[in-house]
């Protein structure tokens, strides 16, 4: 993740270098790493955890609202507040498989 952060850091005149990875515009990488602008916080949220603290990678959080606002990518993803509940619903389910998992 900080490699990823380092990527998109600011410059030295406080603006910011690039809105995705490769620039302006969407590219494999900011695909790759969409888990990071979806679907961590979504997991963060339902598990009452937090996996990364507020003030870290904020060039990386500053890309996962670019990235999760912009209109291509939002016709593509779930609902978050209907993941969110899905997986609070089912944590222990997902907790006993991850046991299982582990034990092998």
């Amino acid at each position: 993740m900080k490699i990823l952060d380092a990527q998109l850091q600011l410059d030295l005149d406080g603006k910011i270098k690039r809105r995705f990875f490769g620039g302006e515009k969407l590219g494999y990488v900011d695909i790759a790493a969409c888990s990071l602008a979806h679907w961590l916080y979504v997991m963060e949220e339902a598990a009452g955890v937090r996996l990364v603290a507020d003030g870290e990678y904020p060039a990386l959080r500053r890309w996962a609202k670019e990235y999760v606002s912009d209109q291509a990518v939002k016709r593509c993803l779930p609902d978050r507040d209907k993941l969110v509940a899905f997986y609070a619903a089912n944590k222990e389910k997902f907790r006993s498989e991850i046991k299982a998992i582990l034990q092998q």
